[in-house]
């Protein structure tokens, strides 16, 4: 950043009349100097005001604090999450962050209130095949996946969703072949949105 000098009891009172031109042309030369560190402000006049590339600087703080007062139109950087947002009257719109997953649809509306979460995790069917997984709640029912481990010999497992996957749990279902097989451990994995 640069540095001005800058004394707002000059000229005094007392001072000569004829130094007045040096005080003005000071002054105008150190206002230029600080408002051209982050924006254009040629000294021969002409285009000026834009933001110079990459001066733009992102507030930054707790999350708590994305819609407190003041910060209408701001980018803001969360120090406590790394997560990245756009702070509007219109509505606060999440951009982005360290555990985004970068998938081909569009969750929710515009402003982006919304962001993809993933869960996965180990399970085993009961004794008659099925069992119900928990995950935290998304804000829709997830995308649910399953596969399982081969863990009673060479006959081939598979595991099934059975019912409806909700926002809270999926329930599976392990068979061999076409008959029901219990204890059949599997990998499940669910991904879907989030509302902030």
């Amino acid at each position: 950043m640069p540095t001005i000098g800058w004394n707002e009891n000059a000229p005094a009172g007392s001072d000569s009349l004829g130094i007045g031109d040096d005080e003005i042309r000071s002054t105008k030369t150190a206002i230029r100097t600080a408002i051209d560190a982050e924006h254009v402000f040629p000294s021969a006049g002409g285009d000026a005001g834009v933001h110079r590339l990459g001066s733009g600087r992102p507030y930054i703080g707790a999350q708590s604090l994305v819609s407190s007062t003041g910060t209408d139109g701001r980018l803001m950087w969360a120090s406590d999450t790394s997560r990245f947002f756009h702070v509007g009257s219109g509505g606060t719109a999440f951009i982005g962050g360290p555990q985004v997953l970068s998938v081909s649809s569009y969750p929710g509306t515009v402003p982006q209130r919304h962001y993809w979460a993933i869960e996965m995790g180990i399970a085993m069917t009961g004794a008659l095949g099925t069992v119900a997984v928990n995950y935290s709640a998304f804000s829709g029912a997830p995308f649910v996946t399953a596969t399982a481990v081969d863990n009673l010999g060479t006959a081939a497992k598979t595991v099934n969703l059975t019912g409806t996957v909700n926002t809270t749990q999926a329930t599976f279902h392990s068979y061999t072949g076409s008959t029901s097989t219990s204890n059949v451990t599997f990998h499940w994995m669910s991904i879907g949105t989030r509302v902030f």
